[in-house]
């Protein structure tokens, strides 16, 4: 069935009359050298040294398949990557790890709420409409090729680098909202890339800095971790990333997933049968790098097709030449892996005789038209979806709201409002729009405590409360996204300092919004002590909005837990407004 989904899918585009270049001729065409190339992808950006940027342009020269823009400002890396195109013969696969969006990568665009925020939602139908969105911006921009969504299920709170990349921690939500986003993104023809494979949610280690180990028998690696990959591989995903595990009950040898033979070729092509592209994560992390000289060259020996990143792109090449003339590599495999790295090309359009490859061109020499390129960075109808998202993913932990906060004065003869705001941290823009926000309601008086807050300072604001009736306390992280490992772990607030803020408690109707990890109400037990308490995710422009209209709009919030936290269980709401 699996095979059958996927050969439904790429008959769909080689039959189209798209495509004028046929990919076995060129493969013919093409020397064992530029078929080796096709198959390595590297890291570009603008603020690159002449002597790399030399080196990439190299390698184009001798086939480079493709490259991953990493963060830079858009005009800059467009005009880069315009400038590399001109020189390759076969179109450069442009790739992003753009998992909530160009916003990962472009700071210009707007950012949608990471997964574990799509999971609190829990809506397919949104989902699916949030990775055509994102497909829709990455196209425009000619990158056909996003490394989303992480399918990873996410059931370790110790886990600081999946966390909020995961939809949740059941494998049923996880491949059900993995499923509808990357049929979303694939529909807008970016190619999506279930990962980290064979699972990366229940790890305590960052493969970024050192190799995790799964320690799990089979039975349970079937039972959650390769379940989503499965739904996946059955929906027709064109790429599966092969992460830096080590998984001995699937090789015993403890060798890293992405160079495993057993896991690459054995479990992942043969067993499960996927036929699509398999890439790498970065090789040039530190969970394959360390210990393993030649990295590259393994992930080829263990069956992927792309390698992403190596440390040395030049050496590997060079290296897989030698051992292709060694008799090492067979020709007739080479073969059939560029050729599924050129079906991604040529579904993508970019085969075709009448395709440019340069973004928002002025001329046939692909100079950038600027102005063009950034009225793409802002879609009304993008933005209004995120911000649907964030209205409706909005999580109430505790108590109810049975009416909107009434904002009338207290008595008619005083000036005094009967709501007050305890901004706590917010000294980013986006933080401003929770109070912009909250005035369309009424009347408010606000109050500030810094990130570094004194208890002094915190009892000091308190003092200034007494009178009012509703304190809504706002825990801004005074970032965007917010810190979800290392040694300071909370986003928003230490944990002494929460518990003051809630002692207001006993004088007050008193309304918390937190603009963090769900994963941080392990550390801040109080929170129950709140008249209200909603989880916002983190401090985004859409959030801080959608955080003010649960406590005014009646029905606005609809969230829940995307994973246990806070002595709650994933799928917990308490409804706010009814």
């Amino acid at each position: 069935m699996k095979k059958f989904v996927f050969s439904v899918l790429l008959l769909a585009f080689v039959g189209s009359d798209l495509f004028a270049r046929d990919i076995d001729s060129i493969i013919a065409s093409m020397t064992p050298r530029e078929k080796i190339a096709q198959l390595i992808y590297v890291a570009v950006d603008s603020q690159e040294s002449p002597e790399r940027k030399a080196q990439q342009e190299s390698l184009i020269r001798e086939g480079l398949g493709g490259i991953i823009v990493m963060d830079d400002k858009l005009v800059d890396n467009m005009r880069l990557v315009n400038e590399l195109q001109r020189g390759a013969k076969i179109p450069l696969m442009v790739s992003i790890d753009g998992e909530w969006g160009a916003a990962m990568r472009y700071y210009e665009y707007a950012a949608f709420p990471r997964a574990m925020q799509l999971g609190a939602l829990n809506d397919e139908a949104l989902a699916e409409a949030a990775g055509r969105a994102i497909g829709e911006e990455l196209s425009e921009i000619k990158v056909f090729m996003n490394f989303a969504p992480v399918v990873d299920v996410n059931n370790n709170p110790e886990n600081s680098v999946i966390k909020t990349r995961s939809m949740g921690q059941t494998r049923e939500k996880v491949a059900k909202l993995g499923v509808a986003f990357t049929r979303g993104m694939q529909s807008a023809n970016v190619w999506g890339s279930a990962k980290h494979f064979p699972g990366h949610g229940d790890t305590n280690v960052d493969s970024h800095k050192a190799l995790p180990v799964l320690t799990f028998d089979r039975a349970r690696l079937d039972s959650l971790e390769l379940y989503p990959f499965r739904a996946l591989i059955d929906a027709g995903v064109a790429m599966v990333m092969v992460g830096h595990l080590s998984v001995p009950a699937l090789d015993p040898t403890g060798t890293p997933a992405s160079i495993s033979y057993p896991i690459v070729t054995g479990l992942l092509r043969n067993e499960l049968g996927f036929n699509g592209v398999i890439i790498t994560d970065a090789l040039e992390m530190k969970g394959v790098a360390e210990g393993n000289v030649n990295a590259a060259i393994e992930a080829y020996k263990a069956g992927v097709d792309i390698m992403l990143m190596p440390e040395d792109a030049q050496k590997t090449l060079d290296d897989l030449c030698a051992a292709l003339k060694r008799g090492e590599i067979d020709e007739a495999d080479l073969d059939a892996r560029v050729r599924r790295a050129l079906l991604l090309k040529q579904r993508s359009g970019m085969l075709a005789d009448d395709y440019t490859p340069f973004v928002d061109a002025t001329g046939p020499d692909g100079a950038l038209d600027t102005a063009k390129l950034m009225a793409r960075t802002r879609r009304p109808a993008t933005e209004a979806l995120i911000q649907e998202i964030c209205d409706r993913s909005m999580t109430v932990v505790q108590g109810k709201l049975r009416r909107p906060l009434r904002f009338r004065r207290w008595m008619a003869f005083t000036t005094r409002p009967k709501v007050a705001y305890v901004a706590f941290n917010a000294v980013t823009p986006q933080s401003a729009c929770f109070g912009q926000e909250l005035s369309r309601s009424g009347r408010f008086d606000r109050f500030d405590l810094p990130a570094n807050a004194t208890d002094a300072q915190i009892d000091s604001v308190g003092a200034l409360l007494r009178g009012y009736r509703n304190v809504v306390v706002v825990f801004h992280s005074g970032r965007p996204i917010p810190r979800t490992g290392g040694p300071q772990r909370f986003a928003a607030i230490a944990p002494e300092q929460f518990a003051r803020v809630a002692a207001w408690s006993g004088k007050h109707r008193l309304h918390g919004v937190y603009l963090g990890v769900p994963y941080d109400l392990n550390q801040l037990p109080e929170y129950k002590r709140f008249k209200t308490f909603i989880i916002g995710y983190s401090d985004t422009k859409f959030n801080n909005i959608a955080a003010a209209r649960a406590l005014t709009v009646p029905g606005s919030a609809r969230g829940s837990l995307p994973v246990d936290a806070g002595g709650l269980p994933a799928g917990y709401h308490s409804n706010l407004i009814r």
